[in-house]
């Protein structure tokens, strides 16, 4: 049994999605009501409406549901966090301590926890390594890596395993304009002609991975034998500036884009990219999903999503 947080978020979604697929045994869980989290989905899926800021509500889940696996994606996301920093940590850190002590009360076998990239903060190698230094410059990026040292503590003290994965910039089906992510936001903009804004000159360049690559190695996380109790960088260790992508995603959409550049936002890092080799090392593999190939699955969906 694989208990997944945050299930309706974007790769949550995806997740479902794929595990629905393939027949495993799971349960979704995400704090959106019973009914609805259904009707999102067009039919019955297995769900529970949970808190995870609530310890008692995570007790009862873990207890209900026996799982062997925990997916953790739940977040208070980077955006709101510099508005909102004690929400962020009281879901981002107090809600990820109640999912580990129910995990380790319950003898979990592994928990898999979505970090971000963001935190390294100023980037001093390119391309970064998951032994870099890190310096985070949110809330939202001391919270994950605050969660990072959790687990190896829990590992240390308590035997709990664990796998991190530190998301670099995922794109793709299920996510939606209004989370501000660059890809959906702009894709929708061109699609309806509007202005597209950049922070900056377009010339920072990010590492985007595609949503359908991350879940593959969310689901090869269940299985791997080699140690665990590990961080990886996922992410592709391609760089694209901002430009490119808004170039590329125009030559997708089939209309030029109309590009208006803003300033800067605080807690943006310079160009960076996944340093994959330990990826590699673990899983034999990395993304293989290319950019363009990528953003043209994500138009198919976005364009029927937005009409």
């Amino acid at each position: 049994m694989i208990l997944i947080t945050g299930a309706l978020g974007f790769v949550g979604r995806n997740l479902v999605l794929r595990l629905l697929e393939t027949g495993r045994e799971f349960v979704a869980t995400d704090t959106w009501p019973e009914r609805e989290a259904r009707e999102s989905f067009g039919g019955s899926f297995p769900y529970q409406s949970l808190d995870i800021t609530n310890a008692e509500a995570v007790e009862t889940a873990f207890s209900q549901t026996s799982p062997q696996y925990v997916i953790h994606l739940a977040a208070h996301p980077l955006p709101a966090s510099i508005k909102e920093p004690v929400s962020n940590a009281q879901v981002n850190i107090i809600g990820s301590l109640n999912l580990l002590e129910a995990s380790r009360r319950h003898e979990v076998k592994r928990v898999i926890f979505a970090s971000a990239s963001s935190i390294v903060g100023k980037v001093e190698r390119n391309p970064v390594s998951e032994d870099q230094p890190c310096l985070p410059q949110t809330p939202y990026g001391v919270a994950k890596y605050a969660v990072e040292h959790y687990l190896r503590v829990f590992n240390q003290l308590y035997g709990l395993d664990y796998l991190v994965f530190r998301f670099f910039n995922v794109y793709g089906p299920h996510q939606r304009p209004e989370s501000g992510a660059l890809v959906p936001l702009v894709m929708s903009r061109i699609i309806r002609g509007e202005e597209v804004f950049v922070f900056g000159d377009g010339s920072v360049a990010r590492d985007f991975v595609f949503v359908d690559d991350v879940v593959d190695f969310l689901i090869k996380a269940l299985e791997v034998t080699t140690p665990t109790h590990r961080v990886l960088n996922l992410g592709t260790g391609r760089l694209t500036t901002i430009a490119q992508v808004i170039e590329m995603i125009g030559k997708v959409v089939g209309c030029r884009p109309k590009v208006v550049q803003k300033t800067p936002r605080p807690g943006e890092i310079t160009n960076f990219s996944a340093d994959t080799s330990r990826l590699r090392e673990v899983f034999g593999q990395v993304p293989s999903t290319d950019l363009l190939s990528g953003l043209q699955k994500t138009f198919h969906w976005l364009k029927e999503e937005i009409g």
